[in-house]
């Protein structure tokens, strides 16, 4: 019952965990998405001194503030996953009355630029020594930065509608010979272009997705 965890029966660690939701409500109100890192405040951060401890995530998210209380409700009930993930690693800081802390490494755009952000910091932060335990295999090596460009398309297919827009993303439809971009402005905006794509499969036709070069 929720008057016997710790948030409600410790002020001062509720105190701490509503300090973090506030600092990631302001955050969200200055960007469109966020690049954040997860400090685990147990262990001192030797590498670079950050006073919030040792960061051990890297994450990006459209609605910061939501993606805080997410994932400390997840790290609450976390009591049997690994502390190799970042929800058991998150609960077991908790379990010693300490809170996660969460600091913006960047402010993005769209959600495209802030999926090439996530995986770069990943990947300077883990050259610097940082014991990440990020999960995508683009994101557990250090080496070449990705670019919009080269982002796994995979990554991309879960986004919605409103977003591709935002991130100059076209969904290209083959019907036949012929091909044609699709008008994602006809669709529901939180529809997701894998559902757009599988629909427009349901037709007999193939998609598949281009990202513009912003550059050009």
């Amino acid at each position: 019952m929720k008057k016997f965890t710790r948030y409600y029966r410790d002020p001062q660690f509720r105190n701490s965990v509503n300090q973090e939701f506030e600092l990631a409500d302001v955050a969200s109100e200055s960007a469109s998405c966020v690049t954040y890192a997860i400090h685990d405040p147990t262990r001192v951060d030797h590498i670079e001194g950050r006073v919030e401890g040792l960061i051990i995530y890297v994450g990006q998210s459209k609605e910061f503030g939501k993606r805080v209380r997410k994932r400390m409700r997840s790290a609450g009930t976390a009591v049997r996953r690994p502390t190799d993930r970042i929800d058991g690693a998150c609960y077991d800081i908790m379990s010693k009355g300490v809170v996660p802390r969460f600091t913006v490494l960047e402010h993005c755009a769209c959600v495209l630029d802030s999926l090439v952000s996530e995986t770069n910091w990943t990947k300077r932060l883990r050259k610097l020594g940082y014991p990440l335990l990020n999960q995508w295999t683009e994101q557990k090596f250090v080496g070449v930065d990705i670019t919009r460009s080269t982002v796994p398309h995979a990554w991309l297919w879960p986004i919605t509608a409103a977003d591709a827009l935002a991130s100059r993303i076209d969904l290209i439809v083959h019907d036949g010979s012929q091909s044609l971009v699709a008008d994602l402005t006809t669709f529901p905006v939180n529809m997701r272009l894998r559902e757009i794509r599988d629909l427009m499969k349901s037709t007999g036709r193939n998609a598949r997705l281009q990202v513009h070069d912003l550059s050009l």
